[in-house]
């Protein structure tokens, strides 16, 4: 009897398979961007989907933060960008990503749309002066 009862669950299982399966522009689409000491890899990042998620990680030597404009708060699905991010009037800025692989990552998904970016690299013990470096970066978000 019980092996009817699994010969019946598994031919039913294709019709029950659709129900579960997720929308594609809703799947959790996480890229990563390797900040490097002259360049950010890829310098071009393709994310799609409603939960799209960038993260990039510092493989140089020096601090590192993520800048965008300060007119991209609209970009973002949500309105609080803290702990990582904060709005300082004319842009949008991260906290310090110490070298040795530490990651930032956006603080909620992008709406579809192309946002240009920085990464602006410091000497630790010259943190929040001029950058010693800023690295050009692109975001495309699709659907």
């Amino acid at each position: 009897m019980r092996l009817f009862q699994l010969g019946i669950l598994i031919a039913l299982l294709p019709l029950f398979t659709p129900a579960c399966a997720s929308n594609p522009s809703e799947v959790n689409s996480q890229k990563a961007v390797q900040i490097n000491a002259m360049n950010l890899a890829p310098e071009v990042v393709q994310a799609s989907g409603s939960k799209n998620s960038i993260a990039w990680t510092n493989w140089s030597s020096s601090w590192a933060r993520v800048v965008f404009p300060g007119g991209m708060t609209s970009a973002f699905t949500c309105t609080d960008l803290r702990p990582q991010f904060v709005f300082t009037g004319d842009r949008i800025e991260s906290i310090r990503a110490s070298g040795d692989n530490m990651d930032l990552v956006t603080p909620c998904p992008l709406k579809p749309g192309s946002y240009e970016y920085e990464v602006w690299l410091y000497e630790p013990r010259f943190d929040r002066g001029d950058p010693q470096r800023k690295l050009k970066g692109r975001i495309e978000v699709s659907l």
